[in-house]
């Protein structure tokens, strides 16, 4: 007998802890196996041959303890959401046809509750909010009535539960403290955790060696493991790098166990092996502390602290983890296995020391994001996270009330247009260029590039367009396409919206629209074309993918995508989404890949380089910190900057810092409380000036709120609005009226910014 368990997702929604079955179902929480669904369970197994299999048909990880521990469950095969043909995998599983080779992207907590993330998801409303019976200061305008602070710092997902277990090992940090405790009782990790990130199984079994590990030079680390079949049937394994870095109890937060890289054999044979040879960076050790000053004088910076580092390798991070506790301890007395396969392997740890600190990968890095920790705005505001005692954290902000900084961000008066003609910005010239004259190409013919931005002939291209084709230009950056500049050759280009591909209705109007758009005898996309087939889209959702553990299949993905896209002639797609889980009751975290800012980071770059080797503009999405989809729109985000750079933004950075992004998308989130897409924080300190990034940079839909408006976008180093007609009711006002481009012309420095962006597209 098969049971399917599932649980949807969705944009603009997000589960609550206390939301209630409208069909008068009970649960105890909504990732809970119901009353029904233990009904539907039990009716199974009194009508099955004896072997009942579940299968869990849900992004989100579920809590299903029970089933793990029912000697009447045969299997649980977790499908995630599949897409198109994805069940035809699964099909092919379960008879045995393929040999399953995927992990969980995600801890599967025994109660999804448990994580500190928790204390502080949900809806947060300032005590001035537009609908606050007195003193309300905020207007509806203003999408500034909401708030959510990530108290937990840097312990998200297994980073919290692996360090906390550490904690528990070491009886350091208050560790078995009864406060994030789900029985109640002493924390113990065997009561937290039912499968841990990164665990999987196979229909055979492999031994893997850590073979040795070398840290090259400051940009490139190796590592060599062997890899062994031996059990009966052929299968494929992934090698799973973690490192551990040093830890002083009261020092600079570290997780103790964290995912460095991965890679994914060949099908092995019976006895067959493979040595795989796994290059990393290094740069992804550093922890990011606030506190240190540089020579410059400048606070912030990347740093590698004296100590010995471990790496090794595991089925998860767990058995990673119980692996270098073994070395650390000299014994196994202590340690918890929580699965049947689960082996500790001391031997597959190689230790590297660093005799001194090190401030490194630091140039041009400094503090960004003070400002969005609530403590430096109003002084024990909130209670993070932390190693020293983990009896902290667990203190819900249930009220805040903004001081005048705060304000200026959340009634939109970040930016305003000034009149300073004091250099005059060129516009309409007449210097015979075009965007092809760009295209750089070798001597064979194949193509080498564009010209670099640095180019002098960029600014003297920038000098051709029309101050009101620039604003057109930047105003109306959506509904489906880039509005064409015809005073630089650059044709209308369409792009779509979704990391989980194409649908056959979208792309097939796409390829209609471009025909009657550019030929004088526009040919139709017939209904029985082949590509009819999509009748929804054609990829599984990310969180499967991740579980892939294999960037060389999803740089595959993205060859797919940019496939649909020169036959749809859709120039870019809003894909992939790389924010992180940071809490299993995000109902959009079907978009992202993981919990994980490693897996996230690595494969992004993966299928952002797929994408871009067919001519596919690749634009992720959202940068940064969009973490929960109820009132998304405005929310003040807070965070320790930390905790962002070592998550959120590494999961965006490998993509972003290759290029291999050429767009990205912001989210309707505010950092702090200043709006995302208007961030200069985020879009020149860390994305210009800090990775190298040249991208093309676009908002998410303008919703018609004044805080999402061109004014504070361009000045906050962003590009393009997504939107057409949201403006007309918006206080400000179109970019394109009369009235505001007499102000815009006024103002000299804000057309310079105008012409930087749009030279990123």
């Amino acid at each position: 007998a098969i049971v399917v368990l599932s649980r949807d997702s969705s944009e603009a929604s997000d589960y609550s802890t206390n939301m209630k079955d409208p069909n008068g179902d009970s649960f105890d929480t909504p990732m809970s196996i119901s009353a029904y669904e233990k009904e539907m369970i039990q009716l199974a197994k009194e009508n099955s041959n004896g072997k009942v299999i579940v299968l869990i048909n849900s992004d989100v990880p579920m809590e299903i303890q029970e089933l793990k521990d029912d000697p009447e469950i045969g299997a649980i095969l977790w499908t995630g959401l599949p897409g198109m043909n994805g069940f035809l995998g699964v099909c092919d599983v379960l008879s045995g046809d393929v040999n399953p080779s995927g992990h969980i992207s995600d801890t599967y907590a025994t109660s999804s509750v448990s994580a500190p993330a928790m204390t502080n998801f949900g809806l947060y409303t300032y005590t001035n909010a537009s609908n606050a019976e007195s003193g309300a200061e905020l207007t509806e305008a203003d999408k500034g009535d909401w708030y959510v602070v990530e108290t937990e710092g840097i312990y998200i997902g297994y980073k919290y539960y692996e360090t906390r277990y550490e904690d528990t090992v070491l009886d350091q940090g208050n560790a078995t403290t009864t406060e994030g405790s789900s029985t109640g009782k002493a924390w113990n990790y065997v009561d937290e955790v039912t499968y841990p990130f990164g665990y999987g199984l196979s229909y055979t079994t492999f031994t893997q060696e850590l073979e040795s590990v070398d840290v090259i030079s400051g940009e490139k680390g190796l590592a060599k493991v062997k890899v062994t079949n031996t059990g009966d049937v052929a299968g494929k394994d992934v090698v799973q790098l973690y490192v551990q870095t040093p830890y002083i109890e009261g020092g600079l937060e570290k997780a103790s166990i964290q995912l460095l890289d991965f890679g994914k054999t060949e099908v092995l044979e019976p006895g067959e092996s493979q040595t795989l040879e796994i290059e990393f960076a290094p740069e992804y050790m550093a922890s990011y502390d606030e506190k240190a000053v540089k020579e410059d004088g400048t606070e912030g910076a990347w740093v590698l602290d004296s100590g010995d580092y471990y790496f090794t390798i595991g089925n998860g991070a767990h058995e990673a983890l119980n692996n270098v506790l073994a070395v650390k301890t000299d014994s196994t007395d202590d340690l918890i296995t929580i699965t049947d396969d689960e082996t500790i392997e001391p031997e597959n740890v190689v230790t590297v020391s660093l005799g001194e600190d090190k401030e490194t990968y630091s140039e041009n890095v400094e503090n960004a994001f003070q400002d969005c920790d609530i403590n430096n705005l109003i002084p024990d505001t909130a209670e993070y996270t932390t190693r020293s005692d983990w009896s902290k954290g667990w203190k819900e902000v249930e009220s805040i009330t903004p001081i005048e900084e705060m304000m200026k961000g959340l009634t939109n008066s970040a930016y305003e247009l000034t009149e300073n003609n004091d250099e005059e910005v060129v516009w309409g010239a007449d210097n015979g260029l075009s965007t092809v004259d760009f295209l750089q190409f070798n001597e064979d013919g194949t193509f080498a590039g564009a010209l670099t931005l640095s180019d002098e002939k960029w600014d003297q291209l920038m000098d051709q367009l029309t101050l009101e084709e620039a604003a057109n230009f930047i105003e109306k950056a959506g509904d489906k396409n880039f509005e064409k500049l015809d005073s630089i050759f650059l044709p209308e280009a369409i792009w779509y919206d979704g990391p989980i591909g194409y649908s056959y209705d979208q792309i097939a109007g796409y390829a209609t629209r471009w025909n009657e758009s550019n030929s004088s005898e526009p040919t139709y996309v017939s209904s029985d074309n082949e590509y009819a087939s999509y009748s929804m889209s054609s990829m599984p959702t990310e969180p499967v993918v991740a579980a892939t553990f294999n960037k060389e299949l999803v740089e595959r993905e993205g060859e797919l995508f940019g496939e649909d896209g020169l036959w749809s002639n859709a120039n870019s797609i809003a894909a992939p989404g790389l924010n992180i889980h940071r809490a299993p009751y995000c109902s959009r975290n079907h978009e992202y890949y993981s919990e994980d800012a490693m897996l996230t980071n690595l494969l992004g770059q993966a299928v952002c380089k797929g994408g871009k080797s067919k001519g596919l503009m690749m634009m992720p999405k959202h940068y940064i910190m969009n973490h929960q989809e109820l009132n998304r729109s405005g929310v003040s985000t807070f965070f320790t900057e930390q905790a962002a750079r070592e998550n959120e933004l590494r999961a965006f950075q490998g993509a972003m810092e290759n290029n291999y992004a050429q767009g990205i998308m912001t989210g309707f989130n505010r950092l702090g409380t200043v709006y995302s897409g208007a961030s200069e924080a985020s879009q020149v300190q860390v994305a210009r000036n800090e990775w190298g990034f040249e991208g093309w940079i676009v908002t998410d839909m303008i919703n018609g709120a004044d805080y999402m408006n061109w004014r504070d976008i361009v000045f906050g180093g962003g590009g393009g609005c997504l939107t057409t007609s949201a403006y007309e009711s918006a206080n400000i006002g179109s970019m394109t009226s009369t009235e505001n481009l007499k102000l815009i012309a006024k103002d000299s420095a804000f057309q310079k910014k105008m012409k930087e962006t749009i030279k990123y597209f």
